[in-house]
């Protein structure tokens, strides 16, 4: 079970169930203690009445004036009963119908009286629950007993099962709602922080609050500091691609000045050679240059939200003051007032690199559209040029590819353009546009997206 949630309203499900059906049985144990307690106090004011209208003839055979006691004495099988032993002979009530009471183990006493209680056979099957004195009529000692059927404690136990198990059914509902709402008030403090992280991703340089309850405090400590050693060491990172890039100018400029002179002197073939390995090194250097700028855009502070559609419009703009756009038709389909988490350099080196190399293929039109579904912002550029064949678009992607091993300009704009775009934290992906030109769909996470104020 990987969700917290769903662990400890198992567990509070499973913890209220137990102590329930504990509760449900030791109160029923409790409820038959009283009952029977009941019978036997019951049965200790009988026993006094029937104590007191015991006589003793002259051969020690005991009687009882039954006139003044329960109905239920005369009755045969009635359930109460009772029996006096005398040591000449034993007396028993008209509902014994002339059976005797068994002998049985004490099993209590009732509190502040002479009778000690016992449970027994009954004779007629049910179990009794019997009290029984010893006492002295006319100077001969007698034993006054006196029972009853334990059946209606037995009927009155069903019947207190089942009510309480039905009220305490409904108390384990609520009780169960009430682990849930517990659960979700517990679990808020993460929403939170999953909020707060999801606006981390959108805007990197901002961090979590510290106004969370202490059991999480570490936590949200360590988050933060994470996301600081990551941003130093990205700019670190960032500085020294800077540095290296300007080390590097002297001794490109260097090899490029050996190079004229190498052509001058009539060496053409060592001065190609000097060129190629240039245009190699300094593709390889623009586009590690690229994916440390667009992975600073990604973490550094200060990184401002981009307006995609005003940004392609200001691209359009630019591509058609140039020859061959003044020939072709942009179009875009951008919802105005959307907000991309990723800087305005970044997202206008990916574009710029896109549309040139739509521009110089395109026989008529370039058009940039953009949707929003299942999760993800996707954007195309479709052109309507001879595209690029599918056995080469992997290869017009992969970096460190030189320019004329990716066909006819689409080479090192496009491993650019991946680079940014994997840095940035989106995908890429080439296909055939309805005109049977080339495709591109771009797609990041919507997470990076935001809804501008109108202006």
């Amino acid at each position: 079970m990987r969700s917290l949630r769903l662990r400890l309203i198992a567990f509070a499900a499973l913890a209220i169930a137990v102590a329930l059906w504990a509760a449900w049985h030791a109160m029923g144990l409790l409820f038959e203690h009283y009952t029977e307690r009941r019978m036997a106090d019951a049965l200790v004011r009988e026993g006094n009445v029937v104590a007191a209208a015991v006589q003793v003839d002259a051969a020690g055979r005991p009687t009882v004036n039954s006139v003044d006691l329960d109905a239920r004495f005369r009755r045969r099988a009635s359930g109460l009963y009772w029996e006096i032993r005398a040591p000449a002979s034993i007396a028993g009530s008209a509902s014994l119908a002339g059976k005797f009471l068994a002998e049985g183990k004490a099993v209590g006493k009732p509190a502040g009286t002479g009778w000690r209680e016992t449970e027994i056979p009954g004779p007629y099957e049910q179990d009794l629950i019997l009290v029984e004195r010893r006492v002295s009529v006319g100077g001969t000692p007698v034993i006054v007993r006196v029972g009853e059927d334990d059946e209606p404690i037995d009927r009155a136990g069903a019947a207190f099962a089942q009510e309480m198990g039905m009220f305490l059914l409904a108390l384990g509902a609520a009780l169960g709602l009430a682990a849930w709402a517990q659960v979700e008030l517990g679990l808020w403090p993460l929403r939170r922080v999953r909020r707060e992280l999801a606006a981390m991703e959108r805007n990197p340089a901002q961090r979590l609050s510290e106004d969370h309850p202490r059991e999480i405090h570490g936590l949200v400590q360590a988050i933060n500091a994470l996301a600081d050693a990551r941003s130093d060491d990205l700019g670190r990172a960032r500085r020294r691609a800077a540095d290296l890039a300007h080390a590097l100018k002297t001794p490109l400029a260097a090899l490029a000045a050996q190079s004229r002179v190498a052509r001058a002197a009539g060496a053409i073939a060592a001065a190609d050679a000097i060129d190629q390995t240039l245009s190699a090194t300094a593709a390889v250097l623009e586009s590690e240059l690229a994916r440390a700028r667009a992975a600073a855009s990604r973490v550094g502070e200060g990184v401002a939200a981009t307006r995609p559609a005003a940004l392609i419009e200001g691209l359009f703009a630019v591509l058609e003051r140039t020859d061959r756009g003044m020939s072709l038709v942009f179009d875009a389909d951008i919802p105005a007032d959307w907000e991309i988490g990723i800087d305005a350099a970044s997202f206008a080196e990916i574009f710029g690199n896109l549309l040139d190399n739509a521009a110089r293929h395109a026989r008529r039109v370039v058009r940039v559209d953009a949707v929003h579904d299942a999760g993800r912002l996707s954007f195309t550029v479709d052109d309507d040029g001879p595209g690029i064949p599918a056995d080469q678009r992997d290869g017009v992607l992969r970096r460190g590819v030189r320019l004329d091993e990716t066909g006819a300009g689409h080479g090192l704009g496009l491993s650019i353009v991946a680079d940014l775009v994997e840095a940035t934290g989106g995908t890429i992906v080439l296909g055939d546009a309805p005109e049977r030109g080339l495709r591109v769909t771009l797609s990041w996470p919507d997470t990076l997206l935001t809804r501008a104020e109108p202006s």
